[in-house]
């Protein structure tokens, strides 16, 4: 009985271990932010009624009948994944995102649709979420490479300036940003945080932006900001600190060399040597004691962190973000500096009604320094300053380009600035503070019929105020101090009212979008300049305190604009695509009469690769797109170009009359019958992807006229005042825009990803017909160097801003070879010597003058392209871009008075010791002289002209991500990675300046270059 009793025990024993469960518990993430998801299906051993889901936080537990075995997790828009556990594990699973191509959603006008439905020229900005770990200030830096027809035109390495986006080239002499839309609402303010980001798109053509109407000619960027992810709240942190680094920088000549040069310059010119130049006379000057140069510039630190809370419940969505930036510039004194915040909420009150807000500050402050003057920038006088001059006297005050004592030999260094009194002598606050408010609400009334309305308000308030001291140095000695001061209020608001309805009807689909959209902005502006302060210390850098209180200016507007938008979007069956919008736009800018107009727009889109006789393996996705549209551009209009506006002057009145009476006077012609300028625009497009989409190519070819172009009308003498702006020509930029992508992800868990993108551009003036009745087919520039120097023309059948230039054809060697070059028996260039430049008579007039002048190019550039790669492996990741320019030329007007001893006796750039002499003719430099009686520096030649094209890396960055099973033992759910990021790191170029990316029209006379910049580091979530 005992021994059956206890075999019942054991048999028992042995069914409960039999049957026993095992517990599996994990961890499910996304593999690109590391973040949780909630919901995801996780099956063992194919055992589907034994399955769990996910929590918020993305833990899973699990009972399993066996020891080891399998789990598949699966989850919509990831790739599903199989891996092999055994007893007590914890697994920790990273999932992969799995976004068909076609089936990714862009941001478009007043909305959003799938990709694979898009039938105009729009553009996603890749790899956004990358930014963060760039050391850019604000996007524009981010955006130069990214997209093919997007071309950012650097204005130097100044922190208080930032890059010019021309999209699809340049259409007009007046403004051409391009529209700036935050979350559905046109945004005005200074450049947002880029941490805010989530996505960007860019609408390139006339059918994508015709429906933000008269502010869209040059095409818009709409961007959408960060909102929480569902589950418990999540505290992102993200930081870097860089450094930067001024690299080629030019070389001045040291005292001697100076000294010797300029000995040399008398004997060639047959002039006397300056006695401040003789070693015996003035020992003072042949000994170097500054490198001016590397005086001024210095190694600079960048610090950005960024903090957001974010998080979402099933009707509540929010985020909250700070951030704070600043930046030291590679000049001594200049940098910027950025607070923002953000907070940001949906809440869906009801089923159909949702309302939210988004509220944004920034207040920022920046100090920058002139670097375009030929006369007071900052680097072209740190070459003028003698090298013999120290920073500071005895005293401590900075020193001039001569000792007091020594104050007879001041003339013969010229009236330069000491360049680190510029950078430092003035005291400039400059604060910018921002608010932008935005509210909606939007109702579903019925099934697939909503209606929204957002209102925004913008405020923007400046306040500068910048003290000028007296400079009592030898050089451009100034006994007077000044002091200027601004500020303005530009306060504007933004309604919008839409109703949108999209419904399928079997295998048709429907969109229909109305939109009222009303806008005003007020401004006011007041300048106030004082003179003659007794004393500069801080406490008396008032106004109250000047002696002369010069006559104030102000400026003041107000600037409505009402539309009203209609859009149909229809495709039938994924296969046949059309989209139309036409747009009024009323504006207070014009004449009654003219204040009005309709912008239309259409495309047309042809998916082949969804019809039924398409069948290939390798290529997937074959589209072909079309549009048409047409824009008005209220940028390039003046507020009251319609009206006669008055100024006001003080004058003189009596025989014994002073400076007290206010004048008022008519300032500028009016012209009532100004209208709108047009861009209206063609787009043929092809999208293509292969083998399952892992490569896709887009290609575009558009052509953009920009109609009755606004210019300043020619001068009627007759009148006494300035001219008003007409409609006075016809612009049109064409071109091709390629874009390839490969990505790829092998069975060893590398992910590569290979793009690149190409646009060629050709700008051409079509006619200028209604600028003036004088037949005058031409517009002179007025950008110049010094006041000598005028290289810019804008003539029918060239570009925008061309270069109009005397061709320079190499350095007479001999007498024989100036001899050689005349015109029916004369000398073209009689006062040329050996060692001059010889020019071209391309009028065969037999003078050189500039009658002889010819088009060269543009800094416009004709080609603009990009290419990188990308590389996930086990945690790491590398991000490589490299970006540049082709068939684009640079007027390098910094030779014009550093290589020119015929000017005020300026040190010179020490690449004048490569000057042409009989012993030295393989040079391009002219003799050195201290006349320059064959205009060598003062004719606007091509000799000015360098090939600004090239090849820069742009960016490389090297990121690792801590496995999340060690974070998840320092906080559940928690991810780090840390970078390692390097900016502009080579340029290949030929041209001989700083750096070829000078901005502005590419003059260029010694500007802010950019700098080489290193960063380090991390972004944390928990």
């Amino acid at each position: 009985m005992k021994k059956q009793f206890l075999l019942i025990i054991l048999c028992s024993f042995f069914c409960l271990g039999a049957s026993a469960q095992t517990i599996i518990k994990g961890t499910v993430v996304s593999k690109i932010d590391g973040m949780p998801i909630p919901g995801a299906t996780i099956i063992p051993n194919d055992e589907s009624s034994k399955g769990t889901t996910t929590d918020f936080d993305g833990n899973f537990t699990v009972n399993v009948a066996t020891n080891s075995g399998v789990i598949t997790v699966s989850y919509i828009g990831y790739k599903s994944t199989t891996l092999k556990y055994v007893e007590g594990s914890h697994l920790n699973i990273e999932m992969e995102e799995e976004i068909n191509a076609l089936e990714e959603v862009l941001l478009i006008g007043y909305g959003s649709a799938k990709k694979g439905d898009i039938t105009s020229a729009i553009a996603k900005v890749e790899n956004i979420e990358t930014i963060s770990s760039r050391p850019v200030t604000n996007f524009t830096d981010f955006l130069q490479g990214n997209l093919p027809g997007v071309t950012v035109l650097q204005q130097g390495g100044d922190p208080s300036a930032a890059g010019r986006i021309v999209i699809r080239g340049q259409g007009s002499l007046a403004d051409e940003s391009p529209l700036t839309v935050v979350d559905g609402v046109p945004y005005y303010g200074p450049p947002i945080n880029p941490n805010d980001i989530k996505s960007v798109s860019v609408l390139k053509d006339a059918a994508s932006a015709a429906i933000y109407g008269a502010q869209a000619a040059s095409g818009v960027i709409v961007i959408e900001t960060k909102n929480g992810i569902k589950g418990k709240p999540v505290v992102s942190v993200d930081m870097y600190t860089a450094f930067q680094s001024a690299t080629n920088l030019p070389s001045a000549l040291n005292a001697k060399q100076q000294a010797d040069i300029y000995n040399l310059a008398a004997d060639n010119s047959g002039k006397p040597r300056q006695s401040a130049h003789n070693a015996t006379e003035n020992p003072w000057g042949q000994v170097t004691r500054t490198d001016w140069v590397d005086e001024i510039f210095r190694d600079a630190p960048i610090y950005n962190a960024n903090v957001n809370v974010s998080g979402a419940s099933d009707n509540v969505n929010y985020l909250t973000s700070f951030n704070y930036n600043k930046k030291e510039g590679v000049l001594v004194g200049t940098q910027s500096e950025r607070y923002s915040f953000r907070v940001k909420t949906d809440i869906d009150v009801t089923d159909k009604f949702t309302v939210g807000e988004n509220v944004y500050y920034s207040s920022t402050e920046a100090t920058g320094t002139n670097t375009s003057s030929g006369y007071s920038g900052t680097i072209i006088n740190a070459i003028y300053m003698p090298s013999a001059a120290p920073v500071y006297d005895e005293q401590g005050e900075f020193h001039g380009v001569a000792p007091a004592d020594l104050s007879q030999f001041a003339g013969a260094y010229g009236d330069v600035y000491n360049p680190m009194a510029l950078l430092l002598r003035p005291t400039t606050t400059n604060p910018v503070n921002f608010i932008n408010a935005n509210v909606y609400g939007k109702y579903d009334i019925l099934d697939g019929l909503s209606f929204k309305s957002s209102y925004s308000y913008n405020y923007t308030n400046t306040d500068y105020k910048r003290f000028v001291p007296r400079v009592p140095e030898s050089g451009r000695t100034n006994e007077q101090n000044f002091l200027y001061q601004s500020y303005s209020n530009r306060k504007q608001w933004v309604w919008d009212n839409q109703l949108t309805y999209a419904k399928t009807f079997g295998s048709h689909n429907l969109n229909l979008t109305a939109i009222h959209s009303a806008q005003k902005v007020n401004y006011e502006y007041y300048y106030q300049e004082g003179r003659g302060f007794s004393n500069e210390g801080s406490f008396n850098q008032y106004m109250g305190n000047a002696t002369e209180i010069r006559t104030p200016i102000t400026e003041v507007y107000e600037d409505a604009l009402t539309s009203a938008i209609g859009r149909l979007m229809y495709n039938f069956d994924s296969r046949y695509f059309i989209s139309a919008s036409i747009r009024r736009d009323e504006t207070s800018r014009l004449a009654t009469d003219n204040q009005s107009d309709y912008f239309p727009a259409a495309s047309a889109g042809w998916n082949i690769s969804n019809e039924s006789f398409f069948n290939s393996n390798t290529i997937n996705n074959l589209k072909l797109r079309a549009s048409w549209g047409q824009i008005g551009n209220i940028n390039s209009v003046g507020y009251y170009s319609f009206d006669v506006p008055l100024n006001t002057t003080q004058v003189i009145l009596g025989e014994n009359g002073s400076l007290d009476y206010k004048g008022v006077f008519v300032g500028r012609q009016s012209n009532p019958n100004l209208k709108w300028e047009t861009s209206e625009s063609i787009d043929f497009g092809l999208d293509a992807g292969f083998f399952k989409n892992s490569l896709t190519l887009t290609v575009d070819y558009f052509k953009k006229n920009t109609k009755g172009m606004i210019v300043p009308g020619l001068e009627d003498l007759h009148q006494g005042t300035s001219s008003a702006d007409v409609n006075g020509g016809e612009v049109e930029n064409k071109g091709w825009e390629f874009a390839v992508n490969y990505n790829k992800t092998l069975t060893n868990g590398l992910k590569f990803g290979v793009f690149a993108n190409l646009s060629t551009l050709s700008n051409e003036l079509i006619n200028l017909d209604g600028y003036n009745e004088s037949g005058v087919d031409y517009i002179n520039h007025t950008d110049n160097v010094r006041g000598v120097l005028t290289p810019f023309r804008s003539e029918v059948g060239q570009g925008l801003y061309s270069y109009n230039l005397i061709p320079y054809a190499g350095i007479f060697q001999s007498q024989a070879e100036i001899d050689a070059h005349q015109k029916d028996g004369k000398l073209i260039q009689p006062n040329a010597v050996p060692g001059d430049f010889k020019f071209v008579d391309t009028n065969e007039d037999g003078k050189i003058d500039n009658d002889d002048k010819t088009f060269m190019g543009s800094y416009i550039p004709d080609l603009t392209y990009s290419f990188g790669f990308n590389l996930n492996y086990k945690g790491f990741d590398l991000n490589t871009l490299f970006q540049g320019v082709g068939s684009v030329e640079v007027f390098n007007a910094y030779k014009f008075s550093t290589y020119n001893a015929a000017l005020q006796g300026y040190n010179l750039d020490n690449r004048v010791l490569n000057a042409w002499s009989p012993e030295n003719t393989n040079t391009d430099i002219p003799r050195i002289s201290t006349s320059d009686n064959n205009a060598n520096f003062g004719n606007a030649s091509s000799w000015y002209l360098e090939n600004g094209s090239y090849l820069r890396l742009k960016n490389v960055t090297l990121g690792y991500t801590i496995p999340s099973q060690v974070m998840n033992k320092i906080s559940a759910s928690s991810t780090l990675r840390l970078f390692f990021s390097g900016e502009n790191l080579f340029t290949i170029t030929d041209y001989s300046g700083m750096d070829p990316e000078v901005g502005g029209n590419g003059l260029d006379v010694g500007r802010y270059p950019l700098s080489k910049t290193y960063s380090l580091g991390l972004s944390f979530s928990f």
